[in-house]
């Protein structure tokens, strides 16, 4: 960090899903699949979906209340280790205007016959995150149909 005044900030959360880790990681990587669950709320839905799951590829998906304007959650993935690891740049913004810009990793762990996410976000105001996180792998865990 530039600023050596600043709070550096890392939310780490886990959770564990009743599917095999290859199920998991499509959820994650497969635009269709990310379309149906990825959202910040639990009133939310996703209003427009776009994935290139790949180094450098970007993704720009659109998700809030339905029938209210979007936020617009940005980024680029860094690394992609199919079944093992993701990790993106993301920028979330609401009509223009940035919120916040963080880095993600999420990691896949295989408990066979379940798999585990550990997910971790590094920003000045990642604790903030896990309002958005939260209820996302809540709805992650109905699209796969382990909640």
């Amino acid at each position: 960090m530039s600023d050596s005044n600043a709070v550096e900030s890392i939310l780490t959360l886990k959770r564990v899903y009743n599917v095999p880790v290859a199920r998991l990681w499509r959820a994650w990587t497969d635009v269709a699949e990310l379309g149906r669950w990825y959202v910040a709320g639990s009133d939310h839905v996703v209003h427009f979906c776009e994935a290139d799951v790949r180094v450098g590829g970007t993704y720009r998906v659109g998700f809030g209340p339905p029938g209210a304007t979007p936020y617009v959650e940005t980024g680029r993935y860094t690394e992609v280790i199919a079944l093992r690891r993701l990790a993106f740049e993301e920028t979330v913004s609401f009509e223009g205007r940035r919120i916040h810009t963080h880095h993600t990793i999420v990691e896949f762990n295989d408990i066979s016959p379940n798999s585990q996410i550990v997910l971790v976000s590094l920003g000045a105001e990642s604790w903030r995150t896990g309002e958005g996180w939260t209820p996302a792998l809540e709805s992650l865990a109905k699209h796969l149909g382990s909640a």
